[in-house]
């Protein structure tokens, strides 16, 4: 559901906690900008800690990072249940950190946050993948990582599918394909909540699952399973006849190993007739990737 976030509050640690803390200068236009940082660790809970004495408006802020099932369950690729109960032990860990002012979670403004959900595919994760890595996302960049994971990244969002095992080192996370939304900006984080000062307590279960299903949505993933090239074949023609059929799923072929830019430059076909003739593929109910597996890869669906 949730994974890394970072808050901030407009708080001041005393010059008596900042003793411990490490203190950073950079030259700028009008003078010398000073920062703090402060990244204790307890358990298995990394806390990273910034102090801006003064900030882009003038007032001091102090922001907080961390991953949230890393201090609830001590690893990261389990699912959080409840974000009222976490907030509970996420303050009770906070007053364990020492040089901090006292702080409570619910009242830190969201300006990053990741939302997430683990995909059970059994030993079909690095199928997914590599299928992944065929798709286009609207205005990002698609970027494959071998064995790792897919992403799709714009400047400030980034939507990833990854081996929760092999990123965890975790045996227990095995068949898990993370989904994860990550919101770098603030403005994007209030965008998504429509709330001016969010906070965790402004996060719903309704708003996170419409997130992700809109990612699957975008990339036509969702209630669609991925074919192989028998079934892609197959489909193609019961719906639009053999000779169509064959000529859609011929494009596919070409889709997979060249891009858009690639295809229109080699065929003299226009961009927008390419996209309407790409449209007709998963008008068919196929995403526009295929597995090598035997059998199609199923849906992938969100249940939170």
């Amino acid at each position: 559901m949730l994974d890394t976030i970072r808050v901030k509050f407009p708080i001041s640690p005393t010059d008596f906690q900042l003793g411990g803390w490490t203190c950073m200068t950079t030259k700028v236009k009008d003078g010398i900008k000073v920062k703090y940082v402060y990244n204790p660790v307890i358990g298995e809970t990394a806390f990273r800690f910034t102090y801006l004495p003064e900030a882009y408006d003038g007032h001091p802020m102090l922001s907080l990072e961390l991953s949230l099932p890393k201090m609830v369950y001590g690893n990261n690729y389990q699912m959080l249940e409840s974000i009222e109960e976490t907030i509970k032990l996420g303050n009770a860990k906070l007053a364990k950190v020492k040089d901090i002012p006292i702080l409570d979670l619910a009242e830190g403004i969201l300006i990053r946050l990741d939302i997430c959900y683990n995909h059970q595919v059994g030993d079909a994760v690095d199928d997914y993948i590599k299928a992944l890595g065929n798709l286009d996302y609207p205005h990002r960049r698609t970027k494959g990582h071998r064995h790792e994971g897919v992403e799709y990244k714009a400047k400030h969002k980034t939507t990833k599918f990854y081996n929760k095992e092999n990123e965890s080192k975790h045996k227990e996370a095995f068949g898990i394909l993370r989904q994860e939304i990550t919101l770098l900006k603030g403005k994007d984080v209030q965008e998504f909540l429509g709330v001016k000062k969010p906070t965790l307590l402004d996060i719903s279960i309704g708003q996170i699952t419409i997130a992700l299903k809109g990612e699957l949505q975008t990339l036509r993933l969702l209630n669609n399973s991925i074919a192989t090239r028998n079934t892609a074949l197959q489909n193609l023609c019961e719906v639009y006849g053999d000779d169509a059929g064959i000529y859609y799923f011929g494009l596919l072929i070409s889709k997979l190993d060249k891009s858009r830019k690639q295809i229109v430059n080699k065929t003299s076909t226009h961009p927008r007739s390419l996209d309407r003739k790409l449209r007709k593929i998963v008008d068919a109910g196929i995403p526009l990737t295929l597995t090598d597996r035997e059998e199609p890869l199923p849906p992938l669906s969100i249940d939170l």
